[in-house]
């Protein structure tokens, strides 16, 4: 059975110009199953004459009537997925993969130095505050 909003996304995409395996992608992309999306563009893609219906909900069964069996001349091969799954691609995020240069390290070294002498100097500035006040004070 086709999917009604599946056919009808189709055909609109067609009639908007877009291809029908961008369409399909589309479709594929949104979360409906591979089988789905190729049942209704199956069915889109096969001609349309007077007697079969323009959409899958109008498709109505009809009465038994006698049809005259023709022997089958050719039987047709089966029909290849019109649907392949997109391809993965490994996508370079960032170029933070290996050593760090040489250089890298040195300025690390001397930040980590700087701050552990601001630290010391902090710590000093707590322990020596009121000689620190006296000695500003008489400067100023």
């Amino acid at each position: 059975m086709v999917k009604e909003e599946i056919f009808e996304g189709l055909k609109v995409a067609l009639a908007k110009g877009e291809s029908l395996q961008r369409a399909m992608m589309s479709f594929f992309n949104a979360g409906y199953s591979k089988e789905e999306i190729e049942e209704a563009a199956r069915y889109l893609q096969a001609p349309q004459t007077p007697s079969q219906p323009q959409s899958p909900q109008q498709a109505k069964p009809q009465t038994a009537q006698p049809v005259q069996q023709q022997p089958r001349q050719q039987t047709l091969p089966k029909p290849q997925p019109l649907l392949q799954p997109p391809k993965q691609t490994v996508q370079k995020v960032s170029a933070y993969e290996g050593k760090p240069k040489s250089t890298g390290v040195i300025v690390t070294g001397i930040l980590i130095f700087f701050l552990i002498l601001l630290f010391g100097v902090l710590v000093a500035v707590f322990l020596f505050k009121d000689e620190l006040a006296a000695f500003f004070g008489d400067i100023l």
